[in-house]
């Protein structure tokens, strides 16, 4: 259940930083802004999301959202994550079917 919680959390932190670029409209270098995460998750997502190039760092405590890089991330996401439901789906199927009286 923590797990969930923590995974909730952090895609919270994920769509709030996002939304934060998009609403200054840093989504290129020449308009990078200012950004300081203020809860721990934030730090941790923020960090992930520098890493893999989502957010791009202009200077000194300014950064941007690089669109390109989210819109990739996103699809390897979504590559990932739709066999996985389609594998539980059929499980779920499955067993059903099985234990249907």
């Amino acid at each position: 259940m923590a797990t969930a919680a923590a995974a909730a959390g952090a895609a919270r932190a994920r769509r709030q930083i996002i939304a934060y670029f998009h609403a200054t409209h840093a989504i290129g270098a020449e308009d990078a802004v200012a950004y300081q995460p203020q809860r721990f998750v934030e730090q941790r997502v923020f960090d992930r999301m520098l890493r893999s190039g989502v957010v791009r760092q202009a200077g000194e405590g300014r950064y941007w959202l690089d669109l390109d890089a989210l819109r990739a991330e996103e699809e390897r996401r979504r590559r990932i994550m739709v066999p996985v439901l389609i594998a539980v789906s059929v499980a779920m199927a499955v067993i059903l079917v099985l234990f249907y009286r």
